[in-house]
């Protein structure tokens, strides 16, 4: 369902932070007239305290659109409309002479609500990182890299359990979130490749966005293009698309 105003102020004020604006800044270019909605931030004006010159990011956020990246791929985008510039193959393109590399282009996606949890007797949630390390050993390197179940800031693993609390296998599926700017919970679901499509991964999530709800965070879903699993769970889980994020490296 969409989010209501103040949750929506709260991500903005997060992407602003995140991004090196003032607070208000997503908010209030969101009433701005169409076609004045897009902020440009360049990170090779010395304004931008530890700013990485080599990368680029665009950020739709509903209304707004956000632009980092250097001053030549500013004055370069400026031209361009948001849907066209949201396309990795246009950030690739415009970056062509700095020898532009996709790091990803993906789906935004954010939830208020907790969806129903029927508790499981036959897995139990542990909160230990041994257990989420384990279940990455069970993983696709590529899964495990792109997820970094791990590493982030709260892990929440679900292993077979006999209903007395006693384990009885290997750890099956995994979610955690990675807290941003003290507002956004980030979250990453990981699930073993020989019981996926049985629920699990939405299982874990949820467990995760109960948390992360718990802790005052508001929980975000970033499905990379083409990743259709990943954009059918956003929607089970019932998160609302709000927009996009398409970044690039420039190796030269």
């Amino acid at each position: 369902m969409p989010v209501n105003s103040h949750t929506r102020q709260i991500i903005e004020l997060a992407w602003s932070r995140i991004l090196g604006l003032p607070d208000c800044s997503i908010t209030e270019a969101a009433g701005s007239p169409p076609g004045s909605r897009r902020i440009e931030v360049a990170t090779d004006s010395g304004a931008q305290d530890g700013a990485d010159e080599q990368i680029a990011t665009f950020v739709r956020l509903y209304q707004t659109s956000v632009l980092y990246g250097p001053r030549w791929l500013l004055d370069a985008a400026r031209d361009v409309d948001d849907e066209v510039l949201a396309l990795e193959s246009t950030m690739i393109r415009l970056g062509a002479g700095h020898a532009a590399r996709s790091l990803g282009e993906s789906a935004l996606y954010y939830a208020e609500d907790v969806p129903e949890i029927e508790r499981s007797g036959s897995v139990a949630v542990s909160y230990e990182a041994a257990d989420a390390a384990a279940l990455e050993a069970l993983c696709p390197a590529d899964d495990v890299t792109e997820v970094g179940l791990s590493g982030l800031d709260a892990t929440f693993t679900l292993v077979p359990d006999d209903g007395s609390g006693t384990p009885t296998g290997d750890p099956v599926a995994g979610a955690g979130y990675e807290e941003w700017q003290g507002l956004i919970g980030h979250l990453g679901v990981l699930v073993r490749p020989d019981v996926r499509r049985m629920g699990l991964g939405a299982y874990a999530a949820a467990i995760a966005m109960e948390e992360a709800f718990t802790e005052g965070l508001v929980p975000q879903w970033r499905a990379a293009l083409g990743n259709t699993a990943s954009q059918r769970l956003a929607g089970t889980l019932g998160f609302e698309l709000a927009g996009s994020q398409t970044t690039v490296l420039f190796t030269q």
